[in-house]
């Protein structure tokens, strides 16, 4: 908040305001868009809109549901040389998961997985 207060006075003209950007980036080493982004997010945020948000908020909604993973193994462990593309088309054709719900970046855990047990 602190590094923010000069850009928040009132009747601040464009050129007073890119001089003091340009120092604040300069004495604690942030680039300008850094600088504009954190403004927005105070704007309109307000303080809140500055705290580091969670990574486990942004896992949440990519998690996949645990039956889905459970299927999945299972189509890999029946079939080793299905590709992660087919594997999620049949979980799309059995009614698991929507088409276009599941991307094949995820999926790449399965690959870790021991084929054989």
């Amino acid at each position: 908040m602190q590094i923010l207060s000069p850009l928040l006075t009132e009747g601040l003209d464009s050129a007073q305001a890119r001089q003091i950007k340009a120092r604040i980036c300069e004495q604690i080493g942030i680039s300008e868009r850094t600088l504009r982004r954190y403004l927005a997010q105070y704007r309109k945020d307000g303080f809140s809109g500055l705290k580091p948000k969670g990574k486990s908020q942004q896992r949440s909604d990519e998690a996949i549901p645990v039956n889905v993973l459970e299927q999945a193994i299972l189509l890999r462990r029946q079939v080793p040389t299905r590709s992660i593309a087919q594997i999620i088309q049949i979980l799309e054709w059995e009614g698991l998961v929507e088409p276009g719900q599941i991307k094949a970046v995820p999926y790449r855990r399965i690959r870790i997985i021991p084929i054989s047990e």
